[in-house]
């Protein structure tokens, strides 16, 4: 006779401590996600001087590739190639249509057309950081040169795993 009470109490045993494990395995997966959730917010650093030269730097940098004497693009073929190297500094809506305006695609290569680059950040002169969100933050900046004469730039740059410039506007 006490066997089968055994039985009945090790069964409801069982029974309380499965949805008791189930549940503690959901807090575990839910903590986890919320601890890394909130390392990536740590790790994500504000926008400073250093990052926004490295941005802008680099992204010029892809504007004025090396070419050879006929303006042929000596490192990327097409314009697919060019706009995947931009990916890293900057999206595909800032970098699209600087690709499709100074380059074009032919049957031997890209080439570049001959002409100035546009009016950009200029890392010596000083500028305005206006923080919009979590993701993103914008710099204005005023400059003078002999090329483009007085200028405002504005450029906006977006947090999404690491800094990206989102968009440019000239004011």
């Amino acid at each position: 006779m006490l066997q089968p009470t055994w039985k009945k109490a090790i069964a409801a045993i069982i029974m309380l401590l499965v949805p008791f494990t189930f549940a503690l395995s959901y807090q575990t997966d839910n903590i986890a996600a919320v601890t890394a959730e909130k390392n990536e917010t740590v790790e994500k650093a504000e926008l400073n001087k250093e990052q926004i030269v490295q941005l802008t730097d680099a992204f010029m940098d892809k504007v004025t590739q090396d070419i050879d004497t006929n303006y042929k693009v000596l490192n990327y073929s097409t314009k697919e190639d060019l706009l995947k190297s931009f990916d890293e500094v900057a999206t595909r809506d800032v970098s699209g249509p600087i690709v499709d305006f100074y380059f074009t695609e032919e049957a031997d290569g890209l080439y570049i057309l001959p002409t100035e680059t546009p009016a950009w950040f200029n890392p010596d002169n000083s500028y305005k950081v206006e923080t919009d969100s979590d993701k993103y933050v914008t710099i204005t900046q005023s400059n003078t040169d002999d090329l483009h004469g007085n200028y405002t730039i504005e450029i906006k740059f977006l947090y999404d795993g690491g800094w990206k410039i989102a968009a440019v506007k000239y004011l």
